[in-house]
């Protein structure tokens, strides 16, 4: 058994039902909560949240008991790698049964990626390939999850050079993830987010001030002053590049206080600011 040779924890599901503007993304839900999940579903949809997207895995099959962000799409051993892709087509076939907009995936975990940065670009080439291969074969485009936690493969050039060959696929944007990696490589967030733009297709957004990795729910209060992200230039950088970039709320919501909803609607106020900013610009360039 593969799993006999990893010395990973297992892990329960996380069911992470993850709110956006307009949008839902489930991740790592146990496959007999998807009838349920169905139902929760389309009250969402009858709620305003008519976009869909899965993050793989989704559901969690019963041949993956590691922990939902657990991949080995960068691991040397074939029988690992041969474990994610099936992962991830287990999730693209649900995800087009579902009529989902899009699957997310992770690229990199750095607790199992090779230590050799050429063969880490060779296994990064090729999962990309291979990502735009199903993607065709499904019909469903694949958002990559821009993370630096892997010593061998972290640049954000490199990342975006790779997505970019193929246009089946775009990248994800998350903010804390985004964030720790720059903390960690010595890098300028903003450098890093203003790389990885021009080909963003979504966007995970969480607050954190580094201090542990938590995702803190966005809330207008959060100021740059104080350690937090600046989540409005993020924004700024982002959809100047492409205004139609999905939203994701990424913290598990069980209940819409207020200071949530406050969160909430913060954001859609600046995305409609900035993307009416930036729409306007380019029609004047074009007229």
């Amino acid at each position: 058994m593969v799993e006999h040779s990893i010395s990973l924890p297992h892990s329960a599901e996380a069911s992470y039902l993850h709110r956006g503007l307009g949008h839902v993304e489930f991740f790592d839900y146990a496959q007999n909560d998807m009838t349920e999940l169905k139902k929760t579903h389309e009250e969402l949809v009858v709620n305003g949240y008519k976009g869909l997207s899965f993050h793989a895995p989704m559901p969690r099959p019963l041949f993956f008991p590691f922990s939902g962000v657990t991949c080995f799409f960068l691991n040397e051993k074939p029988e690992l790698r041969d474990l994610s892709f099936q992962l991830i087509e287990d999730t693209l076939q649900h995800a087009q049964n579902w009529g989902a907009d899009y699957v997310v995936t992770h690229l990199t975990y750095g607790k199992t990626d090779t230590s050799d940065p050429i063969k880490a670009k060779q296994l990064a080439k090729d999962t990309c390939e291979r990502f735009a291969a199903l993607s065709r074969n499904y019909r469903v485009p694949i958002n990559i999850e821009f993370a630096a936690y892997t010593r061998t493969f972290n640049h954000p050039e490199e990342f975006a050079e790779l997505v970019s060959q193929h246009k089946e696929l775009g990248i994800c944007i998350d903010t804390g993830h985004t964030m720790f990696g720059a903390q960690m490589h010595k890098r300028d967030y903003f450098d890093d987010i203003a790389i990885l733009a021009p080909h963003a297709r979504s966007m995970h957004l969480w607050n954190t001030r580094c201090e542990v990795h938590d995702h803190i729910p966005l809330h207008p209060s959060q100021s740059s002053q104080e350690g937090w992200i600046d989540i409005e230039q993020t924004l700024e950088i982002v959809l100047a590049q492409n205004t139609n970039c999905t939203i994701i709320f990424e913290y598990p919501v069980v209940e819409v206080t207020p200071n949530i909803q406050e969160g909430y609607d913060w954001i859609e106020d600046l995305v409609k600011t900035i993307t009416h900013k930036h729409i306007t610009i380019k029609e004047k360039e074009m007229s």
